[in-house]
């Protein structure tokens, strides 16, 4: 049996080594560990492994430091995860040099230490204090406290470290518990969510964070520096605590395979990383789910099972301990014990009657009472009393509805059934969304919590002011029930990973069968199921000017009240996709699209054919202008307008005509002239100029190298050949006003492109060089290019869906405009880097393009453009 020490197998017995020898001691050990990490090793045994490697490091460098510079009364201590013998491959070392008093302090020694380490490329963390200093310092700041909860002995004075720990935990700050429970409450507020598609692996809610307050917050109960299984069973289950096992170990794999993986210290499990993470931890896809989706799923299934366990002992760490409490008679066997609803016999309460399920959330919603811990164990144990009798019952049905139609705490009472496991029993549509991830960097949240937050977002409109009609909106509507199960229904067809709106409508049909909803109700559900994307879409890529469109938009709704509900749930959809997604420009959009649409089902009539309807806008204004312009003014104003199509007069107010008018006759030689316009959401840019070849891929090029995001664009080019083309934009940083010396080198930038002094091409490519502020992800879907011929007379749609890059604007634009395509308009939107953009166009003839090969050969030269 050999003798060997671990110092004399890993090559650091001997009595000096030099910073290159310890580098390469790192080095093969940390390749050693991470073969075993591929080869299955467990998480937190890889954590122990890489601590005690670091051991035997810091010990070789301490003894070294030690041997120069001799020093007594002190001791070296391992603080933090380090502490705790939880570290990652690229983890800070976190070091106390704890002594006995101020005059026993050694800076040469802790230097002696503190260097070879950093020579090395430790990030160290370090202090230097005597036993008072550090149990003050424990007092007054709870992040140095837990950090030092979490000692352990490297070296040195053996009974020092024992009299510091002695000291330290009889001195702990007291309702220590309760300043972790708020310190947690308070970090969530900005986490928001344990179903974020880019979670933290240690801060975000449900992380390894939640695990370490948890220990932290047992071992100021007992006032001991060690938690064994013992003590977690005074607030665990056997279950709870191998989940809690389980949960660690997995985020600990995950977390040591990304710093393995990325070479770098980042916990943030981004879209581009996960693919590879999942794969190389032994995911693999299947004809429903990629390997990246199961990968996530069973990271939100650990995530919220670690969450609800640390919330739960908490709950018990912190509760008030009364000698007496008042109990309050809610209903037989139900009581109100604290503000929660304790059953009085646990689990049988259900047992005798399974809609007590259900009735159980509408107590607690009514009574504005939660659920007490006891109560929720027994909501869990009970699921499977929920059957297809209770969910075709009649009653259920009922008892749901009247949840889904009360005007208070909606939103967290179906939030707590989901968590519980109720709602997916009920729905269990619903519940096949649970931890359903999009692989998308465009939703922020899993499909379940993307709904749950679209319901958040719809109950703060019963507390809000709002300018765009919405909270009033919710106050009005009729049947607010039916909107809330809408809600809940409008994704639950993206479990099938097919097109989620059709198979969406068909799961909702069988859904609601089962219910029992009356017939009137089943079509208001069902049609806002069917249409919750339109209302966006329309607002977002169509000519919100064009009155034969909104009047046949309108054609889609059986009263105001639809409209309503469904401009109410295109509010909650959009707003709970990201925070980006429910900008200022986006809810104008809409609610323009809302409020046309509502005149016109109000009216009751057809519009005015637009001809009539521009020669009567013309008539008063020249009625107002002609008393007080000049007569020369008042004709170019008419002739201006006249020479323009009649879309123009529909969509600008006479004061913007007016600043057109003074553009245009500014423009006398000059090859442009350029004018901003600042709004509260965006400015526009009105570019004057002559009507040349690729006009309008020439200003959007211009426009991309300035950082420029363009949100629409307007082409309008009169029978003379001038032209004027209206950009709405925001600054590339969300900013609505661009600063002054970009407006400067916006102009300076289109007069050179305009004059042809510059070529756009070679100015996108001179910046596309150095542009890195929409870079592209690997995941990146392939361009979609799509036609609509219906919702125009006028002219043909081209929707063109694609990654959002720099020059993007220009390729598309100077592809159509080399096919001889005249674009009248343009509509842009991008949101997470995927850009959807829709062009207003004719042929050269001025008509609309029908023939198919023409429209085929558009879709392949747009593609083929833009995946070069």
């Amino acid at each position: 049996m050999s003798t060997t020490s671990p110092e004399e197998k890993t090559g650091l017995g001997c009595t000096f080594l030099t910073t290159d020898r310890l580098a390469d001691f790192w080095k093969s050990e940390m390749e050693h560990i991470r073969g075993e990490h591929q080869n299955g090793a467990k998480g937190i045994e890889t954590a122990m492994a890489i601590s005690s490697m670091a051991d035997l490091l810091v010990s070789k460098v301490y003894a070294e430091a030690l041997s120069k510079y001799p020093s007594s009364d002190h001791a070296l201590v391992a603080l933090g995860g380090y502490g705790r013998k939880e570290m990652a491959p690229l983890s800070d070392i976190d070091l106390l040099f704890l002594f006995k008093k101020e005059k026993h302090k050694c800076p040469d020694l802790i230097a002696g230490v503190l260097h070879p380490l950093w020579d090395l490329g430790f990030d160290v963390g370090h202090s230097s204090r005597t036993i008072f200093e550090a149990v003050r310092m424990a007092r007054e700041d709870l992040v140095s406290c837990t950090a030092m909860m979490d000692g352990r002995l490297l070296a040195g004075d053996d009974s020092l470290f024992a009299e510091f720990q002695e000291r330290f935990y009889k001195r702990l700050p007291k309702g220590l518990a309760t300043n972790l429970q708020k310190m947690r409450q308070l970090h969530h507020q900005n986490s928001s969510s344990v179903q974020l598609l880019e979670p933290n692996l240690k801060e975000s809610p449900g992380g390894l964070r939640e695990i370490s307050a948890l220990e932290w917050a047992l071992k100021s109960r007992v006032l001991q520096p060690k938690v064994d299984r013992e003590l977690l069973e005074k607030f665990l289950d056997p279950p709870e605590i191998e989940t809690l096992a389980s949960g660690r170990d997995f985020m600990w794999k995950v977390r040591h395979e990304m710093h393995f993986g990325a070479k770098r210290k980042s916990d943030v499990l981004d879209h581009e990383l996960q693919a590879r993470i999942g794969e190389r931890l032994g995911y693999e896809g299947n004809s429903q789910e990629l390997a990246v989706e199961r990968f996530m799923r069973d990271y939100y299934l650990h995530a919220r099972a670690i969450y609800h366990l640390a919330e739960l002992s908490f709950e018990r760490l912190t509760r008030r301990q009364r000698n007496g409490h008042r109990s309050i008679l809610l209903e037989r066997d139900v009581t109100a014990v604290e503000g929660k609803i304790v059953l009085l016999y646990g689990a049988q309460y259900f047992s005798h009657d399974p809609l007590r399920l259900l009735k159980i959330f509408h107590l607690s919603q009514a009574k504005k009472l939660r659920l007490s811990e006891e109560t929720q164990r027994a909501v869990r144990s009970s699921l499977h009393l929920i059957d297809d009798n209770v969910r075709r019952s009649p009653e259920a049905r009922d008892v749901f509805m009247r949840i889904l139609r009360r005007k208070f705490r909606t939103a967290p009472t179906l939030r707590q059934m989901h968590e519980l496991g109720v709602l997916g029993a009920y729905l269990p549509e619903f519940g096949a969304l649970t931890c359903l991830v999009q692989y998308d960097i465009y939703h922020r949240y899993t499909v379940d919590e993307h709904t749950l937050v679209a319901l958040d977002n719809m109950d703060t409109l019963s507390e809000s002011s709002d300018q765009r009609g919405l909270a009033q909106g919710l106050k009005e509507l009729e049947r607010r029930d039916l909107l809330y199960l809408s809600i809940l229904l409008h994704d639950i067809g993206k479990s099938k990973r097919q097109e989620h709106v059709s198979c969406g409508v068909e799961m909702a049909k069988e859904l609601l069968e089962r219910m029992g909803l009356p017939e009137d109700d089943k079509r208001y559900v069902l049609f806002l199921v069917e249409h919750h994307q339109d209302l966006v879409i329309m607002a977002q890529r169509r000519d919100l000017d064009d009155y034969r469109m909104i009047a046949e938009f309108a054609g889609l709704f059986a009263s105001m009240d639809w409209l309503t509900a469904l401009y109410l749930l295109s509010f909650a959809d959009l707003s709970a996709v990201a925070s980006e997604a429910w900008t200022d420009w986006q809810a104008a959009l809409l609610w323009e699209l809302y409020h046309k649409t509502g005149e016109q089902l109000q009216s009751g009539m057809k519009t005015l054919e637009d001809k009539q309807r521009a020669r009567q806008l013309l008539d008063t204004h020249l009625e107002e202008i002609t008393p007080t312009w000049p007569a020369l003014k008042v004709v170019a104003f008419q002739e201006h307008v006249q020479k323009l199509a009649t879309r123009y007069l529909l969509a600008y107010k006479r004061e913007q005509i007016e600043l057109h008018l003074n553009l245009l006759n500014a423009l006398g030689e000059k090859p442009l002239m350029a004018d901003f316009v600042e709004h509260r959401d965006h400015t526009e840019i009105l570019v004057a100029t002559k009507d040349q070849r690729q006009l309008l891929a020439k200003i959007c090029g211009a426009l991309a190298v300035n950082d420029v995001n363009i949100l629409r664009a307007d082409v309008n080019t009169r029978d003379d050949d001038h032209v004027l083309d209206i950009f709405q934009v925001t600054d590339v940083d969300g900013n609505s006003v661009l600063p002054l010396w970009k407006q400067k080198r916006v102009r300076e930038r289109l007069d050179e492109v305009v004059s042809l002094r510059l070529k756009a091409k070679d100015l996108l490519q001179r910046y596309s060089a150095q542009w890195d502020r929409r870079k592209a992800v690997s995941s990146a879907k392939p361009p979609e290019v799509d036609f609509e011929n219906r919702i125009s007379d006028r002219y043909t749609v081209i929707d063109v869906t694609a990654q959002d890059l720099v020059g993007l604007l220009y390729k598309i634009t100077h592809t159509l405009g080399e096919m001889d395509l005249d674009i009248h308009m343009a509509i842009i939107n991008t949101a997470a880097n995927r850009a959807v953009d829709a062009f207003y166009v004719v042929d050269n003839q001025n008509q609309k393009i029908v023939n198919f090969s023409v429209l085929q050969e558009i879709r392949e030269r747009l593609i083929e453009r833009l995946q070069s």
